[in-house]
């Protein structure tokens, strides 16, 4: 048989089974604590990577933007100088270009006009 126990022991089991309630409901307390760190971290990874995925969209995005702004300024410049280019015919075309004989024949040409015209004036006004 058992003997039995004595009031100091059944006060010391007590005190005993209050510290262990203690310790379980303190483990408790902690367990519900990491549960809740757990869920904010959680969280705060699904916060993360959606803001890593929109960071990324908007980077892309830049890009795509930088890339297409280049491919714009090449291709006015291109433009631009197909255009000079175009100017720079027609402008010569436009331009009569003498040879040194032809040049000659103008001048020639000037001066007996000149002369033409002052003798017509002479015999116009000496009559």
């Amino acid at each position: 048989m058992t003997s039995p126990e004595t009031s100091e022991e059944k006060e010391a089991a007590y005190n005993r089974g209050v510290d262990a309630g203690r310790i379980e409901q303190r483990l408790q307390g902690h367990d519900e604590h990491l549960r809740h760190i757990n869920g904010s971290i959680d969280s705060m990874t699904r916060a993360l990577q959606s803001l890593t995925e929109e960071l990324r969209a908007n980077v892309a995005l830049f890009s795509a933007s930088a890339i297409a702004a280049h491919r714009d300024t090449k291709e006015r410049d291109r433009i631009a100088e197909v255009r000079v280019e175009e100017a720079d015919i027609a402008e010569s075309q436009r331009t009569v270009r003498w040879t040194a004989w032809q040049r000659g024949f103008a001048v020639i040409g000037a001066i007996i006009l000149m002369v033409n015209f002052g003798l017509g004036l002479y015999l116009a006004f000496n009559r």
